[in-house]
């Protein structure tokens, strides 16, 4: 990827994040959790850019662990299934195709693993 197509996908990632977490943020339900859980809403997104970039792009931002930062969180499994309604338009509107499946497939990766940590 030349250095252009990768900055134009390094700014649709960084809009996948921040849309995605403003909507997580209002939403009645997810909103709650993830409030009462992000102390600083500016590193969350940074770790966040770092992430996705780090799944659709290959960079070597990332270097947590997805799911362990998941332990604790009040979810239940309807949780998942609205966290999934929210990224999926967001990532097909904010990505290019291609991105966009394959964020969506990572994030139904990640909601799967997920599952057998919370309630039903």
């Amino acid at each position: 990827m030349d250095t252009i197509a990768f900055n134009a996908a390094e700014e649709s990632v960084a809009q996948l994040v921040e849309q995605f977490y403003d909507r997580i943020r209002a939403d009645e339900r997810l909103g709650s959790i993830f409030n009462a859980a992000v102390s600083d809403w500016d590193v969350h997104m940074k770790v966040m850019r770092d992430f996705w970039s780090a799944v659709l792009l290959g960079t070597d931002r990332y270097h947590g662990c997805v799911m362990s930062s998941h332990f604790g969180l009040p979810l239940v499994a309807s949780d998942l299934d609205r966290f999934l309604e929210l990224f999926r338009p967001t990532a097909n509107e904010t990505l290019p195709p291609d991105l966009a499946t394959r964020a969506i497939a990572a994030a139904e990766s990640v909601t799967q693993g997920l599952r057998r940590m919370v309630r039903s």
